[in-house]
């Protein structure tokens, strides 16, 4: 009798092995692509790596070995397809990416639940060691979990259930994940989460040099109490946040200023002035302008332009003699400097190249933002350039007009492909308009993963069936 319980038990134990449903492991390099050459060459225990079994047989059974190459080049493309549950044998899906300072990183996609997560292994670990640690991390109860919370409707932050500050006199409401929160707009209590929603790369002198200089921009200036400027800015702002798929850790705040003038300090907040809110008259202009001040951010402007030179003003060497810090001394006199003069050319050009894609990811009218630009140089002629802060510190507008114009004029084909895609699966559209810059550096690429999907054998989608009388 003994033995037949246990080996009741042991059956029960590998039938339950043998129920969880499979991960697979695709090796990516630093730009986010796959080949098959490194996938041979990378492999770990515990996943599923061959292509062959990553790939529905059937579903791919008309396209030729280059096409299904040109199928998994951009593995987050493929992942974003609106059919992606169709086209995967497993479930859920691990892209693993190169060391980088010491770390092995992954990227972790339930693709049944829609959700997506970084993961970074332990360190002081061999690389193979810290990808099979990622790789059985991504197994462990069917994939990582994340905690449920409580969100605040009235602040749009969300925190841990336990946390003891948090203000359980409002309607909070209680959310089974920090994505669910995201998804809907909310920000991470940065008290419970310590910073977690930041990108893994984030320097800590960015971070530092963000928080002295917001401290002192908003000692400095009167935070506005119009409420319908603050719902504008909030509303634009994290639409670029969440169809971009950025940090959503910003801040956006509206300054009570005549001058016309938007900012952001290194990791936010971004900053915009009632003065600039009164001259922009639609959501598509004021997201171009955000959208630039974003890229500045995201681009690491601020500590790039710190690494390659030094400069003074007196506002910032203040905050920087209070730190006590030589080197946030030194990055807060040069970036005070900075929101005075503006950043160098080459980071203008690259920030308006960026934040047009921004726009054009959320939906807006991108081109809008060239409208803007020649709204702000005729004010400045009409005005002598008085009380006109953002165009000063945004020189070569003749140069910038025109690389916006060529950008525009490259992107018509993406859109008439966009045409094309939306009817029949609008998540891969959203993504292809969200990463634009891919197509304007290499078109074909796209054009050929899309012919390659477009020869999927997909099935049928079930339609629902009335109940019977």
């Amino acid at each position: 009798m003994r033995n037949i319980v246990c080996a009741g038990v042991l059956l029960g134990c590998l039938s339950s092995a043998l129920a969880q449903p499979p991960v697979g492991v695709m090796y990516i390099d630093g730009h986010g692509h796959w080949d098959s050459l490194n996938q041979a060459e990378a492999q770990v225990s515990g996943g599923v790596g061959d292509p062959k079994l990553l790939l529905r047989t059937e579903v791919v059974k008309r396209l030729s070995y280059e096409q299904r190459l040109d199928l998994l080049h951009e593995p987050e493309r493929l992942l974003a397809c609106s059919r992606v549950r169709d086209i995967f044998t497993t479930p859920r899906l691990l892209l693993l990416e190169p060391e980088k300072d010491g770390r092995v990183f992954g990227t972790y996609y339930d693709l049944e639940h829609q959700v997506r997560e970084p993961l970074v292994a332990d360190g002081e670990q061999t690389t193979q060691a810290a990808r099979e640690q990622l790789v059985k991390l991504a197994q462990k109860d069917f994939g990582p979990h994340s905690v449920a919370v409580l969100a605040n409707p009235q602040s749009h932050r969300y925190h841990l259930r336990d946390a003891a500050h948090v203000n359980t006199d409002g309607s909070l409401l209680e959310m089974e994940s920090s994505y669910q929160a995201e998804a809907r707009g909310y920000q991470a209590c940065n008290i419970c989460f310590d910073g977690a929603t930041r990108p893994l790369d984030q320097n800590d002198l960015e971070r530092a040099l963000g928080a002295q200089l917001s401290q002192q921009v908003e000692s400095e200036f009167h935070l506005s109490q119009d409420n319908a400027a603050i719902d504008r800015v909030q509303k634009v702002g994290q639409r670029l946040l969440s169809a971009n798929q950025l940090p959503h850790s910003y801040r956006f705040i509206v300054l009570e200023s005549d001058k016309i003038n938007a900012f952001a300090v290194p990791t936010g907040p971004l900053y915009v002035t009632t003065g600039l809110l009164n001259v922009v008259e639609s959501d598509d202009e004021l997201s171009g302008v955000m959208g630039h001040e974003l890229a500045h951010s995201e681009l690491h402007h601020g500590l790039r332009q710190y690494q390659q030179s030094q400069q003074w003003s007196w506002l910032s060497m203040l905050a920087g003699i209070a730190t006590r810090n030589a080197w946030l001394y030194n990055a807060t006199q040069m970036f005070g400097s900075m929101l005075t003069r503006g950043y160098s050319r080459d980071f203008e050009l690259e920030a308006d190249r960026q934040g047009v894609w921004y726009s054009y990811g959320a939906g807006y009218r991108a081109d809008h933002f060239k409208l803007t630009l020649q709204k702000f140089l005729d004010l400045e002629k009409k005005r002598g350039g008085g009380g006109f802060t953002w165009l000063r510190t945004h020189p070569g507008s003749d140069e910038r007009l025109a690389e916006i114009n060529d950008i525009l004029g490259r992107v018509e084909p993406l859109g008439l492909l966009l045409e094309e895609v939306e009817p029949a699966d609008p998540g891969l559209a959203h993504h292809l308009q969200r990463r634009g810059s891919e197509f304007l550096e290499d078109p074909q690429e796209v054009v050929r993963f899309y012919s390659a999907y477009r020869n999927l054998v997909l099935p049928p989608v079930a339609s629902a069936v009335s109940p019977a009388q």
